[in-house]
């Protein structure tokens, strides 16, 4: 069922594609189900692009040639405040043929910038609400010793918060990926949300039990991948860690001389390497969703999760996982008191279902054509009410 059949024309924005993570597959996912294209500001040098959905990069020689390039490119995890304020006021306008369609879904945070016609529907989908401008704010303002610097940040951030909330004047239905999304939507925008978890796409299979433990993400500070790597390192089951970023090297100077921890870096076949592993360990701070989690547990296999943000709510104790705190001795305990045999790999994956790709197909099209119903009514109430007084 295509968007086309309701009369509704769609486009999906997201705000750039530096890689291919789990906003970018958001992305793609929701184009694929609204038959729509996605505009961006540009993509990266190496990402590839699936055939069957149309990207229409916006400035892409601005991001990715010449000198503007240089200054701009994907540095850092993200963090270039030079690219991150360039992107969100290009988004401000964006493209022209933006104005030409009836609902517009936009992806990721920056995407909020976009300054939408009166009549288009807008559907925000921001993953979560910038987290180092509100609930990691604390923690990555104690990185920065010098007074001066401090100072600056607080300041850069007051102002970017101001920028932040403007935007979502523009946005007729926020959607979380999850609950716990939904109420830092609420807590930080003062707005109600829908939630609409993201699909889980890939291949993901039970094919046995090698004897290894597993853990993949971006490697950055807040998956915590240090913690994981640390706990298996006074044990003697084997761990296997998957993904690069920018804590690779620190990684692999603590597991050097460890022999049952493996670091493959980034693989191609990450759904191979879960489906002969025992259980998958997952560690990340106060996860905004967890597509990790959710890629286990579609492919059958438990689910050690630290007891923070939602991937305490992907574990059921006992059920799907097991729990633990964020201290290695808590992993260290979880690791030893887990038996494989309590667990069974079926009712895993029907827990699972919630994250499968026809639930987020219908429950997609369910939610936009309902909200530009619902806003489209609002818009001729409101028509209605001026004529009236006009009348009068």
């Amino acid at each position: 069922m295509k968007q086309e059949k309701q009369g509704i024309s769609s486009a999906v924005l997201h705000d750039r594609l530096p890689g291919m993570g789990g906003g970018e597959r958001f992305a793609i996912e929701t184009a694929r189900v609204l038959d729509a294209p996605i505009y961006t500001m540009y993509v990266a040098e190496g990402v590839s692009l699936p055939e069957d959905v149309t990207v229409i990069p916006i400035q892409q020689r601005k991001y990715t040639r010449g000198l503007s390039g240089r200054f701009l490119e994907w540095k850092n995890e993200g963090m270039n405040p030079l690219e991150t304020l360039s992107v969100a006021f290009d988004l401000t306008d964006a493209h022209d043929e933006l104005a030409a369609y009836d609902v517009l879904v936009e992806s990721a945070p920056l995407s909020k910038s976009y300054v939408p016609p009166v009549e288009q529907t807008v559907l925000h989908y921001p993953h979560s609400p910038p987290r180092w401008l509100y609930d990691l704010y604390r923690e990555r303002l104690s990185g920065f010793d010098y007074p001066g610097i401090r100072f600056a940040l607080k300041a850069y951030a007051k102002w970017w918060r101001t920028l932040d909330k403007e935007a979502n004047d523009y946005v007729d239905q926020f959607v979380a990926n999850s609950e716990l999304v939904r109420d830092r939507i609420q807590r930080y925008y003062d707005r109600d949300s829908v939630v609409l978890y993201p699909p889980v796409t890939g291949d993901w299979y039970d094919d046995g039990d090698d004897g290894y433990f597993v853990t993949w993400s971006r490697l950055s500070p807040e998956k915590r991948i240090d913690l994981v790597v640390d706990a298996f390192a006074g044990l003697d089951e084997r761990l296997v860690v998957v993904g690069d970023g920018q804590e690779r090297e620190a990684l692999e100077r603590k597991a050097r001389d460890c022999d049952n921890i493996e670091l493959l870096g980034y693989v191609d076949n990450i759904e191979d390497v879960v489906a002969r592993a025992t259980a998958v360990v997952y560690a990340p701070k106060d996860e905004d969703f967890g597509l990790v989690g959710a890629e286990a547990l579609s492919a059958g296999k438990p689910l050690i999760g630290v007891n923070e943000g939602y991937t305490r709510q992907q574990v059921v104790d006992g059920v799907t996982g097991l729990r633990f705190e964020s201290t290695v001795a808590s992993l260290r305990a979880a690791v030893e008191r887990f038996d494989p045999n309590d667990f069974d790999g079926d009712e895993i994956r029907r827990f699972a279902e919630r994250y499968d790709r026809t639930t987020f197909a219908d429950n997609l099209l369910e939610l936009v054509n309902r909200t530009h119903a619902e806003a489209a009514s609002k818009r001729s109430a409101v028509n209605n009410d001026t004529k009236t007084v006009h009348i009068h």
